[in-house]
């Protein structure tokens, strides 16, 4: 996302609407595909398909189904609506533990240079929180802003994201940081699949055969289009506004706004002091 100028507030709004209505569009169409592929299949194995030969290739379709539909790919390790909530240790944590200390919520596109802005020279003091437990942090990998890459680097990076929040939670923040210091400029190529894993293995992941086929299987792109038409169409999770553009960051639901002013978004003093300001009493 650029900075300059930075839309207002309304068409952030307009802009996030208008990119939730696609992915509900996208989605209706793609399920309208698979009811007629299976509305056809089913009319082919009663009309012509009799004995062994119409189960060997009701069998094959159906494997060959279940190996490539990512529909309802979930990772383990993230809440339902697509938070991975680090607290102590960098230990995974529940709703109900986040509610009992400070909670620090961001949404997030990789893909976004205004997150690298905050991102960059606040990891290490929010690392600091998590790690001492003095905060748990809620993480919202979302990608709506592929268009700004060659590749579909947003959709990608967040992909990668959520396949070490499942099998690897503990390496998720360094994995988290490590993809914002190699994040490409805007409208260029980004880093294939295999420089991701590279950039994985710099972050402590051990790039096993589980990560390997989760990245190149693109595994969970459709939670990661459903999450993100969801971040855009309903509250924050800890607060009562709607996110309108990433970063979109809260503590204890109460929104960090900038209001333009750079400063705000990369000084850790800055941010310091608001985490102050609304930390519980």
């Amino acid at each position: 996302m650029s900075m300059n100028p930075r839309p207002t507030r309304s068409e952030q709004r307009d802009q996030a609407r208008a990119k939730a209505r696609e992915l509900r569009e996208q989605r209706a169409k793609g399920d309208k595909r698979k009811r007629a592929i299976t509305i056809s299949l089913v009319t082919i194995l009663i009309v012509g398909v009799v004995g062994g030969v119409g189960y060997a290739i009701f069998n094959f379709s159906s494997t060959s189904s279940q190996t490539n539909d990512n529909s309802h790919k979930t990772p383990a390790n993230v809440t339902a609506l697509g938070g991975v909530l680090l607290g102590k240790n960098f230990t995974v944590v529940s709703e109900a533990a986040a509610k009992k200390t400070d909670h620090v919520v961001i949404y997030q596109d990789y893909q976004c240079p205004v997150c690298q802005m905050f991102e960059n020279p606040n990891a290490t003091q929010i690392g600091t929180w998590i790690n001492s437990g003095l905060a748990v942090v809620e993480y919202h990998p979302i990608s709506f802003l592929d268009g700004h890459s060659l590749n579909n680097y947003s959709s990608r990076a967040a992909n990668a994201a959520f396949c070490v929040a499942n099998s690897q939670p503990a390496r998720f923040f360094d994995v988290n940081t490590a993809l914002y210091a190699n994040q490409p400029a805007e409208n260029s190529s980004g880093p294939t699949d295999s420089q991701i894993k590279d950039t994985l293995k710099s972050a402590g992941v051990d790039v096993n055969s589980e990560i390997n086929e989760c990245i190149d299987q693109k595994r969970y792109a459709k939670f990661i289009d459903n999450r993100t038409a969801e971040a855009f169409s309903t509250p924050a999770v800890t607060g009562t506004d709607i996110p309108t553009g990433t970063p979109d960051v809260l503590v204890n639901g109460v929104v960090y706004t900038w209001d333009g002013d750079s400063t705000k978004l990369v000084n850790p003093g800055r941010f310091a002091q608001f985490f102050q300001a609304n930390q519980k009493k």
